[in-house]
């Protein structure tokens, strides 16, 4: 438009200089524009994307604090301060290429997020108690509290989140000290086998197995998503904030953040490169964590003892328990067990009778029998159970080939600790029957229901029917997606 206070006939020629210079900035913009965007990789215009969290409210709350917020990247290889990356050294020995044992060790540091607005995943970063998530699980949150596989809640308190980047920092005074998991900083490769850990639809400790079909993907809608890990584990809604993890080392490499309404099948994460330097700088600050006082806390609720709970503990720890006996370096079943409890050293004496040099491991099998509960103290320190459980191990005589079988009841105790995790207090060998190898017996093929007794039943407890059967959980867990109508900003 022209402006008519400025306008003089005599200056004609001048201005058509003035709009023919606008004219070529114009073009060399629009030039610029194009470069930028096709220099973007696989960034589709109108592509629905949608944030792989669930809603627990649909009004808005009071802005919280954000703090710093720039989107920063690159790779670090350093050790964090207070964290883990690849570069530390652990007391836990973690399996290689082995999925289950993985799962088994990642979930007790994998959180359910809570707020007023949503509900999604989180993971243990540090021993400050600072659990990764995503920005737009926590964003605009009146508070936010974290649970774990066991019931367990904590309060925790924002202390990064970022306005570009879908990243945020829960700092969880209660989860002070507990080991984190494991960072790798390095960049994943095409076809690398993962293991997407998380809360969908409010699932906790929920996995879906796949493997990282592409990288550098790109996108743009409320945050800004780049060099994405396109990944074939399914995520769904609550999966947001749950940490991506490496298969063959059961390192954590990424975030997993988003989907593709018309690609449900298909996942992002976000790579723990290309946000390490940013988290790093959310967790060094010395932050006065404010918590609401526990009368006006509605969501406080103390971890409890559960047969269900206990039955899937014991399942995780037999899982690995077998890796100690095959090899007593592996010794990440340890993570079950109260440290420098009485539990730590029966369980390496039953190692060490197991994994004697005339015997090669063949299998161990076990059915469950009568778990009790004692909940009735008003102090949860005190309450405990205790379940019993009918092992059958069979071995090969290394010297002669024959196969010989220790049939053992077992009595677990089983506590909170600190952290509101399940942990063994105290194992007890209740019988043992030993069948020694003899000539002919190698065909031999042992029913672990043979030969099982079971101590008789405690009436001071709280006590379960006897199960004659192990039950199986599953541990891929598969809800439906909600589509979401948010489009791509480009």
């Amino acid at each position: 438009m022209t402006n008519n206070r400025r306008y003089n006939p005599k200056n004609t020629s001048f201005k058509r200089v003035v709009a023919s210079v606008i004219l070529i900035i114009a073009v060399i913009a629009g030039l610029y524009t194009l470069l930028t965007k096709n220099d973007e990789a696989t960034n589709e215009p109108n592509v629905k994307v949608a944030d792989v969290q669930k809603p627990t409210s649909e009004e808005p709350k009071e802005d919280l604090d954000e703090g710093t917020s720039d989107k920063q990247e690159g790779s670090v290889t350093s050790a964090v301060k207070d964290g883990i990356t690849n570069e530390d050294v652990t007391d836990v020995i973690m399996p290689k290429n082995d999925t289950s044992a993985i799962i088994a060790n990642a979930k007790t540091q994998v959180y359910t997020v809570y707020t007023d607005l949503q509900q999604g995943s989180g993971f243990l970063f540090n021993r400050k108690g600072d659990i990764i998530t995503n920005a737009h699980v926590v964003k605009d949150a009146s508070y936010v509290f974290v649970t774990n596989e066991h019931g367990q809640e904590f309060q925790g308190q924002v202390i990064g989140i970022s306005k570009k980047t879908d990243i945020a920092l829960i700092r969880v005074p209660g989860l002070e000290g507990k080991d984190p998991l494991v960072l790798d900083t390095t960049k994943a490769k095409v076809n690398t086998p993962v293991i997407a850990i998380g809360s969908p639809n409010n699932k906790g400790g929920t996995s879906t197995e796949g493997d990282i079909k592409s990288l550098d993907k790109n996108f743009s809608d409320e945050y800004n998503y780049s060099n994405l890990y396109e990944i074939t584990a399914r995520l769904e809604p609550g999966s947001s904030g749950g940490p991506l993890v490496n298969a063959q080392t059961g390192n954590v490499i990424g975030i997993n953040s988003i989907i593709l309404t018309d690609k449900p099948e298909i996942g992002y994460a976000i790579p723990v490169y290309s946000i390490m330097s940013l988290i790093t700088k959310w967790a060094d600050k010395d932050v006065d964590i404010k918590l609401d006082d526990e009368e006006d806390y509605d969501h406080k609720q103390d971890a409890y003892l559960d047969k269900k709970l206990i039955k899937d503990y014991i399942d995780g720890y037999y899982e690995l328990f077998p890796y100690a006996i095959k090899d007593k370096n592996k010794n990440y079943y340890e993570t079950y067990l109260l440290p420098n409890s009485s539990a730590a050293t029966t369980a390496k004496e039953m190692i060490a009778n197991y994994s004697s040099k005339d015997k090669e491991y063949q299998d161990l099998k076990f059915t469950f029998g009568a778990v009790h509960i004692y909940d009735d103290s008003p102090n949860i320190s005190d309450h405990y159970a205790t379940a019993t459980i009918n092992s059958t191990y069979t071995y090969k005589d290394v010297k002669t080939g024959a196969k010989g079988t220790i049939k053992q009841s077992i009595q677990y105790t089983i506590i909170i600790d600190e952290y509101g995790d399940y942990q063994f207090s105290k194992i007890d060998i209740l019988s043992t029957n030993t069948d020694l190898p003899t000539s002919g017996s190698g065909d031999k093929k042992e029913d672990d229901k043979e030969n099982v007794t079971t101590p008789p039943t405690d009436d001071n407890g709280k006590s379960d029917d006897e199960e004659t059967e192990k039950e199986k959980v599953p541990v891929e867990t598969q809800g439906t997606e909600t589509p979401s109508d948010e489009k791509v900003e480009e």
